[in-house]
């Protein structure tokens, strides 16, 4: 698989347990695998748009509940394999929600040296903005917001970083006047 951007497995990893750890501790209740997926795109891609680069560069496609990281899975496997988290499987209603956790282990904390602090930033504004959200509405959040996900022309497609810089706003009647105003004098309509 291409990579539009370098992946960098290792941070990928730190930021999954970093979420999963402050979603806990925030007693998120809505938080799981929908939310996890929409926090680390979030985070990716705000970084992308605020900073001139991903925090983690991870792949993200276009899925029915919105964006996914691709590599996510096999991730989660490889850090519960680590003894640094654990899966739970918590009943909601009809459903039952897999909800990564913290292992009790001291040393399954993630270790976030590696995230400079304009990094840091962005994931703490995503933890606080995505905070009121639970999966569905998460999920429901991500399809509204994402040009990329809106742009990707069926389910498995890789949404581009540069989608990042797209406004989903839709256009003032001042500024679609505007934009009408400027191709009349460019004779393009």
């Amino acid at each position: 698989m291409v990579r539009a951007v370098d992946f960098n497995r290792g941070k990928f990893k730190e930021l999954v347990v970093y979420l999963s750890a402050a979603s806990e501790r925030a007693a998120d209740e809505g938080f799981g695998m929908v939310k996890l997926n929409k926090l680390l795109y979030r985070a990716d891609f705000e970084a992308y748009r605020l900073l001139g680069h991903p925090i983690t560069g991870e792949a993200y496609e276009k899925q029915e509940f919105g964006p996914v990281a691709r590599d996510l899975p096999i991730v989660l496997d490889e850090l519960a394999a680590a003894g640094r988290l654990r899966w739970q499987s918590i009943p909601r209603g009809r459903h039952t929600r897999s909800v990564p956790t913290l292992s009790d282990d001291p040393d399954a904390v993630a270790d976030m040296s590696a995230f400079p602090a304009d990094e840091r930033t962005v994931i703490e504004n995503t933890l606080r903005e995505l905070a009121v959200y639970g999966g569905k509405g998460a999920s429901e959040w991500s399809h509204e917001e994402s040009a990329g996900w809106k742009a990707a022309p069926d389910y498995g497609h890789l949404i581009s970083y540069a989608s990042a810089v797209i406004s989903t706003e839709p256009f003032s009647k001042q500024d679609m006047d505007h934009v009408r105003a400027f191709l009349r004098e460019q004779s393009w309509a």
